[in-house]
């Protein structure tokens, strides 16, 4: 309880002179956008578009000025690129559908200009561990909602989402960015880094969601990398009493979910040496990517705009599997890049998907650096490796966390150190 005393004072009154009014909504912005992605994806994008319009208001006004560097520069136009070519390939190719919102869509990756400004006005260092933190207690409660769903007879959770992927994906980020904060020498943080990595593999487990189960042994990669150069506070005999501990219940608690995901991936893999006719998710997914990588072999320049997606994709396969193939996406990122908009599509996503780790690349050298390389490396690994099987953008959870996280790994210094949440 004390703790959680202290954690309210750090989060709401900041003691830092004339800029604390920004400072505090800085704070309470961030750590709530860590904590909801699970819980309420819809409180992420209103909090990023909020954090939007108050930033056209402050440079309008001139309370805040433009002050980017070169390098946030240079992320800010790599992420406007990817919505720029989204858009002129809207109006590239009739027939035009709701085109104002297919546009209002992609403003979440205009937000970097805006928000970034914003963001600079707390103090150095100050608003990534709280995010960090944040993560780890939005995950804690993020499983137990999970689990009363499979409680109740769910076949897969989705937590608040209202999806089991998209519970996936958010698992295996935001548990990953928890368990950043083993490294704080507050003992509180770190059991809170732990758990809140172990809820959100739980999440994984629990969602079904296999493209998330690919992810974990890459982030176990980034995770020996940063901490081979940072020490952290836990000796290595607890953390191995207490991975181990958290891993077997991990374990027991999914694993009829873990059989079962595998049983329908067998069988699925079975059903395509039949020839019934049988639409399966895994053969859906081949008759997708099929459909897609044709269409893009038939207009590879300007492809044919997110409005007409699925139309382009289902024209290229038999007529008596469209029916059953009502997805607004063709479940890889890339291959949903090239339809909307060509080779230039697909190169714009790359672009935008190289932005995080072209920020924290150009940063100074130090633990802050450090850092911003291990959270963007976890994100766009999470991003990436999910994204090729299922979903990845145009989605009202996902862009917002994606840009809102660039922002964050751009706002510190390299040099800056990392520090406690709550300091005594």
């Amino acid at each position: 309880m004390r703790y959680l005393r202290q954690l309210k004072i750090a989060v709401l009154y900041p003691d830092n002179g004339a800029g604390s009014a920004l400072d505090r909504n800085n704070r309470i912005a961030v750590f709530l956008f860590a904590i909801l992605p699970g819980l309420s994806p819809n409180f992420n994008s209103f909090i990023l578009l909020a954090s939007m319009v108050w930033g056209i208001y402050c440079l309008a006004t001139g309370r805040l000025a433009l002050n980017l560097s070169r390098s946030d520069r240079l992320v800010a136009i790599g992420m406007s690129v990817y919505p720029l070519v989204m858009i002129a390939s809207i109006f590239i190719n009739p027939p035009y559908s709701e085109e104002l919102n297919w546009i209002f869509r992609l403003l979440p990756f205009f937000s970097v200009w805006l928000i970034l400004p914003r963001m600079r006005q707390s103090p150095d260092g100050s608003l990534l561990p709280l995010f960090i933190l944040g993560a780890g207690i939005g995950m804690i409660v993020t499983f137990l909602f999970s689990l009363l769903q499979i409680m109740f007879l769910m076949e897969r959770a989705e937590a608040g989402t209202s999806n089991a992927a998209l519970l996936g994906v958010i698992g295996v980020l935001f548990g990953g960015i928890s368990l950043l904060n083993v490294q704080s020498p507050k003992s509180v943080e770190q059991r809170i880094a732990i758990l809140g990595y172990a809820a959100g593999l739980g999440c994984v487990l629990l969602s079904g969601t296999r493209s998330a189960w690919l992810v974990i042994p890459i982030h176990i990669v980034i995770f020996l990398w940063y901490f081979r150069k940072h020490s952290f506070h836990l000796s290595l005999r607890s953390l191995a009493i207490t991975g181990s501990l958290l891993f077997a219940g991990l374990i027991a608690l999914g694993s009829g979910q873990i059989l079962h995901r595998i049983e329908a991936l067998q069988d699925n893999m079975a059903s395509l040496e039949r020839s019934d006719g049988e639409v399966t998710s895994l053969s859906a997914r081949f008759a997708l990517y099929k459909g897609a990588v044709s269409a893009i072999s038939k207009d590879p320049l300007t492809g044919y705009g997110p409005q007409n997606r699925m139309a382009s994709v289902l024209a290229e396969l038999p007529e008596t599997i469209r029916p059953q193939l009502t997805y607004s996406h063709v479940h890889n990122g890339f291959l949903t890049a090239g339809i909307d908009a060509g080779i230039f599509g697909i190169a714009a996503l790359s672009l935008m998907l190289a932005t995080p780790v072209i920020g924290a690349w150009r940063k100074e050298s130090g633990p802050g650096r450090d850092l911003a390389i291990a959270l963007a490396l976890l994100l766009v690994s999470s991003y990436v490796i999910t994204g090729s099987f299922g979903i990845m953008f145009n989605q009202k959870a996902l862009d917002p966390i994606f840009a809102y996280l660039v922002a964050l790994i751009c706002v510190d210094r390299g040099s800056t150190g990392f520090a406690p949440v709550v300091r005594d």
